[in-house]
């Protein structure tokens, strides 16, 4: 009898021209209302990390890289690094106080490979379908890649030059809008706080770009 009461009220409503919806769809269609900086017509989010994204700047996916890529990837740095493999155009950066205080070559001197994307191994990072289709949720489909850069990070020499101070990458950036913009960061080893983990702080992507310099530290960064 319960039942059958539900499915007449269904048929009543239906008649009547009156639309049920569901509490849940409900939710997923109100929460665009306050979303900024990802595109609505995107299926792969869920409304938490939709609205996690727009307050804090940033959302985490864990594990979305595979192990095999990360290894391919770390073992080409590592070929650019000694010499084995060569690629014009890549700008490959070395900790100064490392190379003049020790004789050490290689990855132990190296600190940051920039523009890869002249490197066909390791531009496919920019090509894996499961980043890019987590890259159109914010920037749709007309994707280009900027400033592309492996950051390695050997242990400090003594001289606490491995410090980086905390910026505003949208500082460096002379394009727009500022809300299609986003960058994929991926760990290629396990990270924390003792072994120089990439540092946010949530919610700097909004309001007015701070002005920026170099910190007046007792050792200089650059040479």
């Amino acid at each position: 009898m319960e039942r059958l009461k539900i499915i007449t009220s269904h048929l009543k409503n239906r008649k009547e021209g009156i639309v049920s919806v569901s509490p849940v769809a409900s939710s997923v269609g109100q929460h665009w209302n306050n979303i900024e900086y990802v595109l609505n017509n995107n299926l792969l989010l869920t409304p938490q990390q939709c609205n996690a994204y727009q307050k804090d700047g940033f959302v985490v996916i864990k594990g979305l890289v595979k192990d095999d890529k990360i290894d391919e990837f770390c073992s080409e740095f590592k070929d650019i690094c000694s010499g084995k493999v060569k690629v014009p155009g890549l700008t490959v950066m070395k900790d100064v106080s490392i190379a003049r205080s020790e004789f050490v070559e290689g990855e132990r001197a190296i600190t940051k490979i920039q523009d890869f994307q002249f490197d066909p191994v390791l531009f496919d990072f920019c090509t894996l379908p499961e980043i890019v289709k987590y890259v159109e949720c914010f920037t749709g489909p007309n994707i280009m890649a900027m400033h592309t850069m492996l950051i390695n990070k050997p242990p400090d020499s003594g001289t606490k030059s491995s410090r980086h101070p905390m910026h505003q990458d949208l500082h460096y950036f002379p394009f727009r809008p500022a809300e299609r913009i986003v960058c994929a960061w991926c760990a290629m080893e396990k990270v924390d706080r003792s072994n120089g983990c990439l540092v946010v702080v949530p919610g700097s992507h909004k309001g007015k770009l701070k002005q920026h310099g170099y910190p007046q530290w007792e050792v200089k960064l650059y040479r």
